[in-house]
């Protein structure tokens, strides 16, 4: 059962994602800000997304069941603590390496999404 929780979790992870890249605004600050690394296709790319989104719902999975922690809550809980990591990350990106603080915060956003939502899903199914 937990592996379909790690699965949903993905793909809404991936569709939660695409949803705040695809509104135009945000697709024009990250477009304005980013440089896409030359060679790499879409494909890629997008599967990029879904191996980080199923390592990140495997790690979840792995605290909640090894705290014994089930439910949505405590699920919503640990992806909110856990953006955390995001945040230091892109603040050493802002800071160390020029990157644009809209870039920067649109991608803590999509993290701090993705933690809260895999999160809950992952939380239901343990």
């Amino acid at each position: 059962m937990l592996i379909l929780g790690i699965a949903v979790a993905t793909v809404a992870s991936f569709i939660a994602s695409a949803a705040l890249y695809a509104i135009p605004a945000v697709s024009a600050t990250i477009s304005r800000t980013s440089t896409p690394r030359p060679g790499l296709s879409m494909a890629a790319q997008m599967a990029s997304v879904v191996l980080r989104s199923i390592i990140t719902a495997c790690l979840m999975a792995g605290i909640l069941v090894c705290a014994e922690w089930h439910g949505a809550v405590p699920g919503l809980l640990l992806g909110l603590t856990l953006s955390v990591l995001p945040l230091t990350l892109l603040m050493g990106g802002v800071i160390h390496e020029n990157t644009a603080v809209s870039a920067a915060a649109i991608h803590l956003v999509d993290w701090v999404v993705k933690l809260a939502l895999i999160g809950v899903i992952v939380g239901l199914f343990v």
